[in-house]
């Protein structure tokens, strides 16, 4: 299979080397015969099988444009499972694309160092009233202004039009025709490069079920078997699990190479099989693709951690908790019974091919072990709303003062941190079904700043509300923080010190890059409580007070502080001070 992969090149699908030459490989291994069928039947071209499963054409006949279906042995009529564009949907025809026209003007972006990554995340159904990736250029000026230097785009493949319809398969190379197709893609990519951001792509490999149907995906050319439990994974033989390996690692690389990503994020890569060796595999082509055209691609490896109590060194499902002495991961997560409630959060991993086991390094961490690979952590999962942290009571509202916290608690944490699409100005769970549109419902916080829980458009006309500008200019606040100081964002688990009181609800994190000394004072409190700075022989000059006026806050804190001075803090409030040289 590895003598089969070409990093510099995809070779599934149909392909055009030339502009008078098609390309076309299906893997189709029971089959006796395969044709294609051009636009609705008014050519059909035989395909010649190879006897190791995949069937190949060379010819002059398809061009870039036409609508192309599969047929095997004169009755199963089928879609491209590499197809690049389903125009008439995933129930339609594929259409034959050439990538290899679009003009990059990004010669010359040189991707950033992974530790300073602010990431951006959006869904492009949600984020523009248009719902199209050239609509997300409109917005890059104030992705740069809001201080973020990365954007992650949540998966851009097809999906049923209607929720109706049932949707077991998936295009995995394919950009949704809705969203603007692969030249959008590849046009909104270069813009952000030109605006000096970075681009991560959400790639959810698919893993082969027995109840894939039609020949959609991967999936429907392997063995039709008999199973109790549709949805149960193909046991795969050994030809089949190379096929598939090739078929996920010519996605990876085809994101990378031919689109000019600069990270891909898996998600739920625990559900395939020998994922590991997929991955490490994944990341020595990326090396090589990194070789030929000098730049760097990373590869994040996402896990879900929901519902973490505050560190108790205890292990948490399959990922040991954090404590002050170890990784940290939960330092902020604070505990429903302790009276305010449990975010939730997510893990995840940059793999690198000197790691040795990926397995070990998601899944069975060992206590007081740091990870080589770097963590990524964010504010919120946007699988869930701010619902989950409002009280039980009837009269459900959220103080600004926590938004405010909660930001503060990321951007200042020792990962990489994560702002959701409206959450910079107040909006809860921009994140849901694209193709499930409900009802606008809003939740008025105690400060009046609306925060929107559905999936229509961002009303962006609430940026220009009091409460909700006051938010954005915080957030704005924070990421310059955060690209100022050495200590935040240069992610050494070694410089990190955690002072947590349970009682008091409150803690200290204390993180250093040199002589440059930072420490945030936390209070997830509903009132106030006193907190003493540690003693680390340093005066400390104030840099950020949620509390301040300024932000819509009750009070300000005092701008110096001398070594092991004693304050109040105010409820729910967050103060980040720089040590005086």
């Amino acid at each position: 299979m590895k003598s089969q992969l070409n990093s510099n090149k995809r070779t599934l699908g149909i392909t055009f080397p030339t502009e008078h030459q098609a390309n076309v490989v299906l893997w189709a291994p029971l089959a006796k015969q395969v044709v294609i069928v051009i636009n609705d039947q008014t050519m059909t071209i035989p395909l010649t099988n190879d006897n190791s499963g995949y069937w190949h054409l060379e010819t002059d006949q398809i061009k870039p444009g036409d609508t192309y279906t599969f047929v095997l042995d004169d009755e199963r009529e089928c879609a491209d499972p590499v197809s690049l564009a389903q125009p008439q949907g995933v129930y339609g025809p594929s259409q034959a694309v050439n990538i290899n026209t679009f003009y990059w003007e990004d010669s010359c972006w040189i991707n950033h160092p992974l530790d300073e990554y602010i990431i951006y995340e959006l869904d492009i159904h949600t984020f523009t009233p248009e719902g199209t990736l050239n609509a997300i250029v409109g917005k890059l000026g104030y992705l740069k202004k809001l201080g973020v230097n990365a954007i992650a785009i949540r998966p851009v493949s097809p999906f049923p039009d209607s929720k109706n319809q049932p949707y077991k398969e998936s295009f995995s190379y394919a950009v949704h025709t809705t969203y603007g197709g692969p030249s959008q893609l590849q046009h909104i990519i270069n813009a952000c490069h030109y605006e000096g951001i970075a681009v991560i792509l959400d790639i959810v490999p698919k893993p082969i079920s027995q109840s894939a149907t039609g020949n959609r995906d991967f999936g429907t050319c392997l063995p039709r078997t008999q199973a109790t439990n549709q949805d149960k994974p193909v046991q795969l033989n050994e030809s089949q699990r190379e096929a598939y390996r090739r078929y996920l690692i010519e996605n990876a690389l085809m994101w990378y190479r031919d689109f000019h990503a600069d990270s891909l994020r898996l998600d739920a890569v625990h559900s395939l099989s020998d994922f590991g060796s997929v991955i490490q595999e994944i990341r020595e082509h990326a090396n090589k693709l990194t070789a030929v055209t000098g730049r760097q691609y990373y590869l994040l490896v996402e896990q879900d951690l929901t519902e973490i109590p505050m560190p108790t060194s205890q292990q948490v499902g399959h990922v040991q908790s954090a404590t002050a002495d170890d990784d940290c991961s939960g330092y902020y997560l604070t505990d429903k019974n302790g009276g305010h409630q449990t975010k939730t959060y997510r893990e995840e991993y940059a793999y690198d091919s000197r790691f040795s086991s990926i397995l070990q390094e998601l899944f069975e961490r060992q206590e007081n072990a740091t990870p080589d690979a770097l963590l990524l952590m964010v504010s919120q999962n946007y699988k869930h709303t701010y619902n989950d942290l409002l009280p039980e009571e009837a009269e459900q509202v959220i103080s600004l003062e926590l938004l405010k916290l909660t930001a503060g608690s990321i951007i200042v944490s020792p990962y990489i941190p994560t702002i959701f699409m409206g959450e910079e100005w107040g909006a809860a769970n921009p994140f849901s079904d694209s193709s499930q549109a409900s009802q606008f419902s809003r939740v008025q916080t105690t400060d009046n700043v609306a925060l929107l829980t559905d999936s229509r458009p961002l009303p962006w006309e609430l940026l220009d509300q009091v409460p909700n500008k006051t938010l954005y200019h915080y957030y704005q606040a924070l990421t310059l923080l955060r690209r100022e100081q050495p200590a935040l964002h240069h992610l050494n688990p070694k410089q990190v010190e955690i002072n947590h009181r349970q009682d008091q609800q409150t803690m200290i994190l204390h993180r250093w890059c040199k002589d440059n000394h930072i420490i945030c004072l936390m209070n997830f409190a509903k009132e106030e409580q006193p907190i003493t700075l540690p003693s680390l022989g340093k005066d400390w000059h104030k840099l950020l007070d949620s509390a301040d006026p300024l932000w819509g806050g009750p009070g300000a804190s005092l701008d110096f502080l001398s070594n092991e001075d004693t304050l109040i803090l105010q409820p729910e409030s967050i103060l980040v001070y720089k040590a005086c040289q």
